[in-house]
């Protein structure tokens, strides 16, 4: 073997290296391999969507939760920035929020009407404050206001976004129904 033909191999072997774990593999990956290692169920992925989307609605000035879709970006916060604990306690407390849902009204929580849930989830909220930091609910309520600000839908729909605001003003008084800045 010749100099010209060692490099020309090991170029293709080093290349071959570096380009496989970052690029090829990760590419490869379907969308159900890529949900495989998410760490809700499509099922809870879709009822923490309607939980998100009682609890921030469409309104006249901005839409919902649900025209954010933040079910997916609430799985995959989930899934990459919280400890195992959480994403545990997430999923345990979604299986509670089936059963007592399930119990209470003989129907799922997407079919309920739209009083019905907030009320329900009124309940569920006063059960996780006396309850504390442990309770499942309060970390769904900060994952859905997390998912839908930071969409683009809620950054410039339901806040008042611009590109470049100019100058910092530090306090701004705001008109009554003025959404504020994002």
């Amino acid at each position: 073997m010749n100099r010209r033909e060692a490099l020309r191999t090991t170029a293709v072997v080093v290349g071959g290296l570096l380009l496989t774990p970052n690029g090829l593999v990760l590419a490869s990956r379907s969308d159900a391999e890529q949900q495989k290692s998410r760490v809700l169920t499509a099922a809870d992925q879709a009822l923490i969507e309607e939980i998100a989307d009682t609890l921030l609605p469409t309104t006249r000035s901005s839409p919902g939760a649900h025209a954010a879709r933040a079910g997916a970006e609430i799985d995959l916060l989930l899934t990459d920035c919280y400890e195992p604990d959480a994403q545990v306690r997430v999923v345990n407390g979604l299986k509670e929020f089936r059963r007592t849902c399930d119990a209470r009204f003989h129907r799922g929580f997407a079919q309920l009407p739209a009083a019905s849930r907030e009320a329900f989830l009124r309940d569920i909220d006063a059960e996780a404050m006396r309850a504390g930091s442990a309770h499942w609910f309060g970390l769904v309520r900060e994952l859905a206001e997390r998912a839908y600000f930071s969409s683009e839908i809620g950054m410039t729909k339901a806040r008042r976004w611009v590109l470049v605001p100019g100058r910092w003003v530090g306090c701004v008084p705001l008109e009554p129904g003025q959404p504020a800045w994002g």
